[in-house]
């Protein structure tokens, strides 16, 4: 029998909320900590553009004193190659592997996988064990940032606020290959030329020093070219050259 007032399941206890997960809080100074980062700038001039669809290829080194270039690796799947501070060596991704080059001899060593990290951004300023890392997210959204130590293989969460417009541009920033270091300024720039098939596009990596020209430093004529990185001196820059279409 219903009393007046009275509605059925008025004395039951309402259900708990579920539990949600616990969401990491955001890292004081974000922008500052990947300012450390060689090669990272809070101004970089463009964000992604040409030099994307360049996912994995070949490592290939232009040394800019000499002005010449030549192949690190005759073939592979390396991807997002950077130098190792204080040293010519290289580390790069290939698959989920991370693997080290010598820059004078070619020779690769596998390290040990690492999986979910699809960039290796820069090693840090003022750490050479510390390299940072984009890893996969969520289907829609930005990657994950985080701290690489070569030498155990662990990756530190490096958080931050998704409501921070300065955060979020910095991870945009990441995510692109222009990269600046002192005076100079590495990207990417898509190429034409017409062939008797009609026009070939490719991109190539130029290399810019205040006051002066834009300098084509892969000359890869034809084939898709990307992921510029540059030796803490100055004098080497390695790349990713993909196989001609």
């Amino acid at each position: 029998m219903l009393l007046c007032g009275y509605t059925e399941g008025q004395n039951q206890k309402p259900k708990p909320a579920p539990a949600t997960a616990p969401q990491p809080k955001p890292s004081p100074g974000f922008v500052d900590r990947v300012l450390k980062i060689l090669g990272v700038s809070d101004s970089p001039g463009t964000l992604k553009g040409p030099g994307d669809e360049v996912t994995s290829g070949a490592l290939w080194m232009s040394d800019l004193g000499s002005k010449t270039t030549h192949s690190v690796t005759s073939d592979g799947r390396y991807r997002s190659p950077v130098f190792v501070p204080g040293s010519n060596a290289i580390l790069a991704l290939n698959g989920s592997d991370l693997v080290r080059f010598s820059a004078g001899s070619g020779e690769m060593k596998k390290l040990y996988p690492i999986a979910g990290v699809t960039k290796l951004v820069g090693c840090s300023s003022g750490d050479a064990d510390k390299v940072l890392v984009l890893r996969s997210g969520d289907a829609g959204a930005h990657p994950r940032i985080g701290l690489l130590s070569v030498s155990t293989g662990n990756v530190a969460p490096l958080a931050y606020d998704s409501g921070s417009a300065a955060d979020l541009q910095m991870v945009e920033n990441l995510e692109g290959w222009t990269r600046r270091y002192a005076d100079k300024q590495v990207y990417v720039r898509r190429q034409t030329k017409q062939a008797l098939s009609g026009v070939v596009e490719w991109s190539d990596v130029f290399l810019k020093a205040d006051g002066q020209e834009p300098i084509n430093v892969s000359q890869c004529g034809g084939a898709n070219c990307g992921q510029p990185s540059l030796s803490a001196d100055g004098r080497l820059l390695v790349f990713v050259k993909s196989e001609s279409e």
